[in-house]
């Protein structure tokens, strides 16, 4: 006869397959609900601990200088090293939210990262085991469910979610970021659009375009701590194309790093310069 470990949390099915789903959408991200290995770093650490905010920004200063051959700006070496981490946060919460119509309620404290992974992905273990949902959602009546009215109730679900467990880490690093608390928030509000847009175009042109017409209504603009709207508009190219785009909210200092490389939503880049990016000109 086998034991049970009472020791070791047994995750929710629901929620377990929650992110068996977005792992197939996304191969970028995986989590893995459970209890944490001994290798793993506790991401309220990057908050709390001075020695692990040292740690992510000497190993973001190395990645970058081994990239490019530039000593990078105090503040860009911040930057990076707390977007390779709320990118990956936005997409966790947020991910589940456009696939299944599920929040994880995931907070800070409840991740461990597993640094052994490449920087162009991420894995995580969660020690959590609730989430939100719609009153139709089939696990609606499962364990660790947490039934909100309607779709209205679950976009203020999700922004909660996001801003309690990013938090921690805009007081951590703002120091290191010397920025604002609303340019920090626009700055997040930048890393969760761009999480929800991606794994929508990851899955389609169809998808993509819901994903435009769901962060809309997720951001309209001045939403709590999100002051402004997703900010999605049609840009028009050469040849008769035309491009959805948004311009970010905050800047992410890649300028600093290397000039010629601006993406395609960079503030710094007007119209005609992002349909140069976007259609490869440029």
């Amino acid at each position: 006869m086998t034991l049970l470990d009472l020791r070791r949390p047994v995750p929710c099915p629901a929620f377990a397959e929650t992110f068996r789903a977005l792992g197939a959408a996304c191969p970028l991200i995986a989590v893995e609900p459970g209890r944490p290995g001994a290798d793993l770093l506790h991401a309220s650490r990057l908050a709390s601990d001075p020695d692990a905010i040292a740690g992510a920004l000497a190993a973001e200063r190395q990645r970058i200088t081994t990239t490019l051959d530039v000593e990078p700006r105090a503040d860009a070496i911040a930057m990076w090293a707390l977007h390779g981490y709320a990118w990956y946060a936005c997409l966790m919460l947020a991910g589940p939210w456009f696939l299944n119509r599920r929040v994880p309620l995931v907070g800070l404290a409840d991740v461990w990262i597993d640094l052994g992974s490449e920087r162009s992905s991420r894995s995580f273990t969660v020690t959590s085991g609730t989430f939100a949902c719609l009153p139709d959602d089939p696990d609606a009546g499962a364990v660790g469910a947490r039934v909100v009215a309607d779709e209205a109730a679950l976009r203020a679900e999700l922004l909660r979610a996001v801003s309690e467990h990013l938090e921690p880490l805009l007081g951590a690093f703002r120091s290191h970021l010397r920025r604002g608390e609303r340019v920090l928030w626009g700055m997040v509000a930048d890393e969760l659009v761009s999480a929800v847009w991606y794994l929508g175009r990851m899955l389609g042109a169809a998808e993509g375009e819901r994903a435009v017409r769901e962060l809309g209504e997720l951001l309209p603009g001045d939403t709590g701590r999100f002051k402004r709207a997703a900010g999605f508009r049609t840009l028009r190219g050469t040849e008769g194309r035309t491009h959805c785009n948004r311009t970010q909210s905050v800047c992410c200092l890649w300028y600093t790093l290397d000039p010629n490389a601006l993406c395609g939503t960079c503030p710094r880049a007007d119209d005609a310069r992002q349909v140069a990016i976007l259609e490869g000109r440029a």
